[in-house]
């Protein structure tokens, strides 16, 4: 009997294939740091199901693969109510775990909360994202950061899909520079804290695939981040007021449109 010839598939399109399992994970990554709404674990559930494809085609590589499998298990387990003690626990007020890039930087941030912000709002702006003006603050959130950084990686490749190099250029260094200046700066302070904190599985898997996510398009870039070691010695972040996004305009990046999307940018 004859052999049925294996199906070759192109690099580019393996290549590009892993860049779009690694934009869905860091959109699931911003859902997962949302408020937890109603039906909101099943939405994750649903996101993860959604990555099997690419999973069983190899497009994740291995370290991400297994965080991956770790986040799939907590969140199977988890419930929205389970889900919305443990947000309170650690984020809310002057929980021991804040979820905004300018509450960490051991004294490595010295042009000031306002100048981090106005950078991100730049990034922002350059791709047509206009800051929310309901919550014009949150652009440091980590929702918010992950989401950015997953529309960087669909520029990527949508560019590089329709041979478009000097779009795709914008999009690697638009997201270079993003990890370098902001979210690869934090996101391992942000794991080791949830660590540190015994987070539920859920929060603390997030953490991990976010750092692994973030390392990987390091060495897919040559970004270099000068990571920080911990929250900042001054943390007023927290001090704000929080608001049950269910119950009027959302404090966190949460759904009050039920659709889980962060609401810094629009």
């Amino acid at each position: 009997m004859q052999e049925t010839p294996a199906i070759s598939v192109p690099r580019r399109a393996r290549n590009g294939e892993a860049v779009l399992a690694r934009a869905a994970l860091l959109r699931l990554v911003a859902i997962g740091f949302g408020y937890p709404v109603p039906g909101g674990a099943a939405g994750v559930r649903v996101a993860l199901a959604q990555l099997d494809g690419a999973r069983a085609r190899g497009a994740v590589e291995a370290p991400l693969d297994a965080a991956i499998e770790a986040v799939k298990r907590a969140w199977l387990e988890a419930d929205d109510d389970g889900l919305r003690r443990e947000y309170v626990r650690l984020f809310h007020g002057n929980g021991p775990v804040s979820l905004r890039e300018t509450a960490y930087g051991d004294g490595c941030r010295p042009a000031g909360r306002p100048v981090e912000l106005a950078d991100l709002s730049g990034f922002c702006l350059a791709f047509g994202l206009e800051p929310s003006g309901a919550n014009p603050e949150m652009l440091d959130h980590v929702s918010v950061e992950a989401e950015f950084l997953s529309l960087m990686l669909l520029k990527d490749v949508y560019a590089q899909t329709g041979h478009r190099q000097s779009q795709r250029r914008i999009a690697r260094e638009a997201a270079r520079r993003f990890i370098e200046d902001h979210l690869g700066r934090w996101a391992p302070a942000l794991r080791l804290r949830l660590a540190e904190e015994q987070a539920a599985a859920p929060y603390q898997g997030l953490g991990v695939l976010l750092a692994d996510l973030v390392a990987a398009e390091c060495r897919r870039l040559g970004a270099k981040p000068r990571p920080v070691r911990g929250p900042a010695p001054a943390d007023d972040m927290q001090s704000e007021c929080f608001v049950c996004p269910l119950a009027g305009p959302p404090a966190q990046p949460g759904s009050p449109d039920g659709t889980n999307h962060p609401q810094s940018v629009r």
